[in-house]
Order: structure tokens, then sequence, then C-alpha cells
């Protein structure tokens, strides 16, 4: 009998167990829904428990004098019962630390005073206290967990309330048992069959419990699941329509910059265009004449194929900046060929302005984008420079342009000797639509920080040593 007695407590305590360990399983996953803490504990201490408590009875020899791993197979009972009284109470109110404390020292007096009845008193007084104290908690959770479920009207917390109903339901037959017994209790033999099957109830109720908030968080795992889901075609929409709306923004600033160059781009294709044009007509001239200048007629062929590349460079450069594909596909690209680049496409506004561009950029140093994206870079900041010179009372107007690299990291920096930015407006330099000058949208600079960080790399301001305005470039250097 003892040994039966036993054997049925490690039955419902390998079920426990198996499934604790199936929840640690789900816990190594990376959902965002995780079992409650008290719940968890909860099973936990009723698993040693249950063990403890097994134990226990094949220990026993009288069952009025019990060894004291009774006391802490109970304790373990009731610390279980309050935890998941508190793991419903945790959705409807903040537990404190009060509140916490308050349990876990009523949880000590509990140990401490059922080993005093265990020590002093009857098996009968045992389970009398044992199963008022256990209703009342249970009493207490089916009332949180009603709470719980009125928002949300989850299947598996009905079963929940079902399940500790039932639990609730043995209670009071075994003390209807215990007191028609007539006699002392004194080995498990003894036992009344009523009170064992009433007490293997309770155990398998209690053990449906555990399995019901298990089938609570599945199913509340199946609705994250699903809500991710949808959220995440909603964020992948999102992300599409910020992608739509950056790339409406780089063709609208792409637009703000040449278009601000207009007179330079054309100034600068008119002049080889021209020369061609004067130097063919010599050219017709000189052939239809009767002695025929080979050498002179030679040197106007290669002025025209230079003047014609010079026209073909320009319109490249100006093909790099609106073609799509450099947007789309990052590579690398020499810094000082998109500088170049950008200083023959302005060349004609800085000499009209008179700015001057010095550059020192080793031939070595490279940046991890796209030659339309460098372009746009140095065209930003190259016109904010040049529109913040054009007040500037400097008798030299410059802007410079340097880059060093090291073992760790590349820098370029472009400065001019400008006026500068006022205090209050540099924090704001890189945020969108927050351009002070009257031309332009202030996309330039918000739309500089966005390629250079998207490749990896960051923009500062820095006042420059001339009291102008100075921007540096880093980015991590790569193999």
């Amino acid at each position: 009998m003892k040994v039966l007695l036993a054997l049925n407590f490690f039955i419902f305590a390998a079920i426990q167990l198996g499934l604790l360990f199936g929840i640690l399983h789900y816990l190594q996953g990376e959902s965002k829904s995780k079992p409650n803490p008290y719940w968890l504990g909860a099973l936990i201490s009723n698993v040693i428990g249950l063990g403890l408590f097994a134990i226990g009875i094949l220990l026993t020899d009288d069952i009025q004098k019990v060894p004291p791993i009774f006391t802490l197979a109970n304790t373990l009972f009731y610390a279980a019962a309050i935890l998941q009284g508190l793991f419903f109470y945790s959705f409807n109110h903040p537990v404190s630390k009060s509140l916490k404390w308050a349990l876990g020292i009523s949880t000590l007096c509990y140990g401490i005073f059922f080993e005093y009845l265990r020590l002093n008193w009857t098996f009968e007084a045992r389970t009398v206290f044992a199963v008022s104290t256990y209703a009342i908690i249970l009493a207490w959770q089916i009332r949180e967990a009603r709470m719980v479920n009125r928002g949300l009207g989850l299947q598996q917390l009905r079963y929940f309330q079902y399940a500790a109903i039932g639990e609730a339901l043995f209670l009071a037959p075994r003390l209807v048992v215990l007191f028609e017994t007539n006699f002392p209790i004194r080995s498990m033999e003894q036992l009344p069959q009523l009170l064992i099957i009433f007490t293997f109830g309770q155990i398998l109720m209690n053990t449906l419990s555990f399995i019901a908030i298990w089938g609570y968080w599945s199913e509340k795992l199946a609705m994250d699941s699903r809500q991710t889901e949808s959220q995440n075609i909603t964020y992948k929409k999102l992300l599409d329509e910020r992608e739509t709306l950056i790339s409406s923004l780089l063709k609208a600033n792409k637009s703000s910059t040449t278009g601000a160059l207009t007179a330079s781009i054309a100034h600068e294709i008119n002049q080889p265009l021209g020369a061609i044009q004067i130097n063919s007509e010599y050219l017709q001239k000189k052939i239809s004449e009767e002695a025929v200048d080979r050498d002179l007629i030679k040197r106007l062929a290669d002025d025209i194929a230079k003047d014609n590349m010079r026209a073909a460079r320009i319109i490249r450069t100006l093909k790099a900046i609106f073609s799509e594909k450099y947007d789309s596909f990052s590579e690398k690209v020499s810094a000082v060929e998109a500088i170049e680049s950008v200083i023959l496409l302005s060349k004609s506004d800085l000499f009209e302005k008179h700015v001057r561009i010095e550059v020192d950029i080793p031939n070595s140093i490279s940046m991890p984008m796209s030659f339309g994206e460098a372009q746009q870079i140095f065209l930003n900041l190259i016109n904010n420079s040049v529109q913040a010179l054009q007040v500037s009372i400097q008798a030299e107007r410059i802007i410079r342009i340097n880059g060093q690299e090291d073992a760790e990291q590349i820098m370029i920096r472009s400065e001019d000797n400008g006026p500068g930015v006022p205090r209050d407006q540099a924090q704001h330099l890189f945020d969108l639509f927050s351009g002070s000058k009257r031309e332009g949208m202030g996309l330039g600079l918000w739309l500089c920080e966005y390629i250079i960080s998207r490749h990896g790399g960051k923009i500062r301001f820095d006042s420059a040593y001339q009291g102008g305005a100075a921007f540096e470039i880093t980015f991590p250097k790569t193999e």
C-alpha cells in the first residue's frame, strides 16, 4: 500500500515535470511571449513537493509521527498555490514588494506552524490545517482568474477555472471522510479508500490546472505569432514607403543641387562645343585650300577630339548623378574622382563667385558607396559652402577638402572660411527640412547623413579653423 501510494505521487510529479521540460524547451526560442515567472515557480515548487511527499510516504511507518520531509513538501505545496495565485493577480494589479514580502513571510509561518503540528498534533489536525489553508488560496486563484478572463475571453482560462473548481470540490469530501473515521489512523493501510481517491482527484485537478495555463500560454503565443506576422507585413509596407519617399527626396535633391548649377553646367558644356564649332569651320576652310598644311589639320583634329572628350565627360558626370543604378548598388569609389567630377560641374560657378577649392586627398582613399551617391554628398557640401561664402567678407574665399587614413578609419574633411553656422542652428543641421537658407529645400545635409550612415559611416559638423563651417566624414577602414 505504501509503495503504491508513493508511486502515484511520483507519477503525478513526472507528468508535471514533463510539462516543465516542455516549457523550458520553448523558453529557448525567440518568442516575445514568455511564461509568467510566478507560474513557472508554482510548477517547480509543486513538482518538488510531489517528489518529496512520495519519498516521505516511503519513509513513514506511523502516520501520526511522520518525518520532517512532509513539512517541506506541504510548505512547497502552499508556496506553489501562492505563486499560482500571484500569476493571475499580476494581470489585474501590480505586484508590490510589500505583497511579495508578506506572502513570503506567510509561507515561512505556514512551514513553522505545520512543523509544530507535525511534532505535537495528529495526522487529522495536520490535514484539516492544510486543506483549509489550501481552500482559501484556491478561492483567491479562481477569483483572480475570472477577473483576468473577463477581458481576454480565452478558452484555456475557462478550463483552468473548471479545474480549480473541481480541485476545490475534492477538498471538502476529504475532511468529511476524515471526520467520519472513528479511530486514529496509524498506518497507510488504515487510510480510508475514499480519502485516497479524493486526495488523488485533487492532485489530478491540480495537474489539469497547470496544463490549462500551459494551454493559455500556447494560445497566447499563437495569437502573438499572428499579430507579429501582421505587424511584419505592416512594417514591410512602411519600409517600402520609406524607401520610396527617400528615393523621391534623393531625386528632388539632385534637381535642386544641379539646378543651382544650371548656368555653370551650361557654360562648361558650351565652351567645348563652341571650340568644336570654331575648329570644325576652320578645319573645313583649310581642307578646301590647295596647299594643305597637314600639321595644322592634325592639331585642329586633336583639339576637336579633346573638346569632344571634355563635353562627353561633363555629360557622363551629369548622367551619373541622375542614373538610378548608382543609388541601388554599393561599391567603392575614389573620393578624388568624385570630388573632381563635382568641381568640373561647378567650375564656372566657382569662378564667377571667386571661390577657390583646394583638394588634398590621397588617391588611395575610397568611399564604400556608388559614384552617384559620392557626387551627391560633395555637391551638397560644396554648394552649401559656396552659398555661405557669397556673404563672406574674406578677401580670399576658400574651400579646403582634405583626407587622411590610418589602420582603423578614413577621414574626409570639407571646410570653408565663410561666416560659419550660428550656435542655435548647429544642432539641427542634419534634421530634415531644417535648412535656414531661402533657396533649397533643407534636404542636402539630411541626405548626406542618410547616405553616409547607410554605408556605415558618420558625418559631423565642426567649426573651421578660420571661423567657417567644417564637415568631417569618417568610415571604418575595410579591406
